[in-house]
């Protein structure tokens, strides 16, 4: 800490408030920012001295009214060590409890004091102060942008990331956000610490209503070599494939209140291969050791065991039952036969858009449809009182609502993904997943397409390892989900497999060749992939093509044709009854209503209501 910055600290604190409320003025008119502004393009900062003495943290910071943040007291010493003493706090408006908890009910710009206690003496340490900019929450806020947006620092540095709201109006103003990273640390005023692991990481700040979000990526350089000469003769070692998921077994179990059950995990690395790995296991609605020996609890309900190993996790399902005794799993009953399946029997049959233009199920049992994060929650309670089934598409709608200069933007992407990351949302997904009414859901539509209009960027902006990453990403928020992405499995890198996600779409159409041949294909893509694989008829563009057809919807050559009944009752059976999922791309009344079409429909749908039901997940 130079001395010029610790004068300045201290003219901030004096009872000269004038002086303050000066200085915040024109810094708040330069950035209103909600930490110290940076550099949009800032260059790699070397990891700062850290100075001996006492320092409260973070050391400025900007919140929202009501909107608590925690101090908290460090003590740095010559030789690098830290430590966190007992602090008594006091500030000069709104509440700070003991445990260094602020908050303020008005807006405002406060100052909040740190002692650090001692045993020696009461205070051994000189106080150090932090200023706290409390502002109103904006009801016009529409998005939050981050900044630095793409920086890079050396292993263990520090760098401060930035965050402002954008109204409705097109202008900015200061925010309070939470903030969370991966890849180090950051605190409440968004000072990132970086880890020792290079790479690229996440930095995301959320705006306390938990329904917007921003992100910036940065990277962590390796640390530099050490001057110690290398060993002559290093002992070579092969490099190991990554650690690619965490499998916790059995997937789902039903047990008695208070039984007991072993859970067990393993890892699966990037060639597929079974591998030990150390988890850490969670439970609710009981206890579980470290070895994974869950312990029930006495209240019935549905309840989860997660295994965790450091940023991968899955999650085992757990019910709940009465029993009069016994310490085992409880026998699950038969099913009660009828004429029509539950949500939970046969293969779905779905429909593109079915819940968004309000269509009655009929002969479906799945929509899939394009989501929000206002619209989540009843579309999910609909589709239950509908007995349907969905699969989602959570980061659907135009592609340039996630493209920057023509290319597909990974941070709009994950922005989109990270409002949906509100403990209400996440609560009705989990239990949407667990009762079968949540399918699954896709990350990206058609991540090959190269159209002019309608595609993601330039040759190779697409890749099967980014689309994984993007599957990883959404499991990281929702663990229990199913996670797949819709395109033909014969592009994209065909020679290359699925890592992490659990389902791959594929639609067909006449177009594309024999159904059959088409079939296998993607039966084995999805064999040798591990995933599993829903299928997909283009019915409006996917016939015979010609030119003296009906025609429906966007047609540029003249000579896209729907499936007859008698193509759509073939192909149907022919890929329906192969696939986790049978999908049709798109409602339109007027097709739907022809008798051929709806016959040809309720053959499809009592076919596949009498199969058993193959989950779209990984195997």
């Amino acid at each position: 800490m130079t001395y010029t910055y610790k004068l300045a600290r201290r003219l901030a604190i004096s009872r000269n408030l004038g002086m303050l409320n000066a200085l915040l003025l024109l810094a708040a008119c330069a950035g209103e920012t909600t930490a110290p502004e940076a550099s949009s393009t800032p260059s790699t900062p070397a990891a700062p001295h850290t100075p001996a003495g006492f320092q409260v943290l973070p050391g400025t910071v900007t919140i929202e009214v009501k909107q608590p943040v925690r101090f908290r007291g460090e003590v740095s010493t010559l030789r690098g060590h830290v430590a966190m003493p007992p602090t008594e706090w006091e500030a000069s408006g709104g509440s700070i409890d003991a445990d260094g908890t602020f908050s303020a009910a008005h807006a405002g710009t406060f100052r909040v004091v740190g002692r650090g206690l001692g045993r020696g003496r009461p205070f051994p340490h000189r106080p150090d102060t932090s200023v706290v900019v409390v502002v109103p929450r904006q009801p016009d806020l529409m998005g939050i942008r981050v900044t630095p947006r793409a920086p890079t620092i050396e292993a263990g540095a520090t760098l401060t990331f930035a965050a402002v709201g954008r109204l409705l109006n097109r202008r900015t103003a200061p925010i309070g956000v939470i903030w969370t990273a991966t890849g180090g640390t950051i605190d409440a005023g968004g000072v990132y610490q970086a880890g020792t692991e290079p790479g690229r990481y996440r930095v995301i700040a959320t705006n306390t209503r938990g329904n917007m979000a921003d992100t910036a990526e940065v990277g962590i350089n390796a640390p530099p070599p050490s001057d110690t000469l290398p060993n002559p003769t290093p002992d070579p070692r092969p490099e190991l494939p990554a650690l690619a998921s965490v499998v916790l077994k059995p997937a789902a179990v039903f047990l008695a209140t208070e039984a007991r059950h072993q859970f067990a995990a393993f890892g699966r690395n990037s060639l597929g291969d079974s591998v030990a790995v150390a988890v850490t296991f969670r439970a609710t609605g009981g206890t579980i050791t470290p070895t994974g020996l869950y312990t029930a609890g006495g209240a019935v309900g549905s309840y989860k065991v997660i295994a965790t190993s450091s940023e991968l996790a899955d999650t085992a399902l757990v019910t709940l039952a009465q029993s009069s005794g016994g310490w085992g799993p409880v026998p699950i009953p038969p099913p009660t036969p009828g004429p029509i399946p539950g949500p939970r029997a046969g293969i779905p049959l779905g429909l593109s858009g079915l819940l968004s233009n309000g269509v009655g199920p009929s002969h479906y049992t799945m929509s899939l449809d394009g989501y929000t994060a206002d619209n989540i929650v009843s579309r999910l309670t609909q589709a239950r009182a509908k007995k349907l089934q969905v699969l989602m598409n959570m980061t659907g709608g135009h592609h340039r609502n996630y493209m920057t200069n023509g290319a597909f933007d990974l941070s709009k992407w994950q922005a989109k993904m990270e409002s949906y990351n509100t403990p209400a949302i996440k609560a009705a997904i989990a239990q949407a997943v667990a009762e079968g009414t949540v399918i699954g859901n896709s990350v990206m539509d058609e991540p090959a397409n190269a159209t002019p209009s309608n595609n993601w960027g330039p040759a190779g902006t697409m890749t099967k390892a980014r689309v994984d990453g993007m599957c990883r990403y959404a499991k990281t928020i929702f663990p229990t989900l199913p996670v797949g992405v819709v395109h033909d499995h014969r592009i994209l890198e065909p020679e290359k497999v699925y890592q992490s996600c659990d389902f791959i779409l594929s639609q067909y159409r006449l177009s594309k060749g024999d159904v059959r041949s088409f079939r296998d294909g993607g039966l084995e893509f999805a064999r040798r992939s591990g995933i599993a694989i829903a299928f997909s008829m283009n019915i409006l563009h996917g016939g015979t093509q010609g030119s003296q057809c009906e025609k429906w919807g966007d047609d540029p050559n003249g000579k896209l044709c729907p499936m007859t009944g008698q193509q759509l009752r073939d192909w149907g059976l022919t890929l329906g009854t192969a696939g986790c999922a049978l999908n049709m791309w798109r409602y339109e009344r007027a097709y739907f209503d022809k008798p051929e079409v709806q016959g040809a429909l309720q053959d499809i749908a009592e076919s596949l209501a009498r199969l058993p039901r193959k989950p779209c997940t990984r195997t």
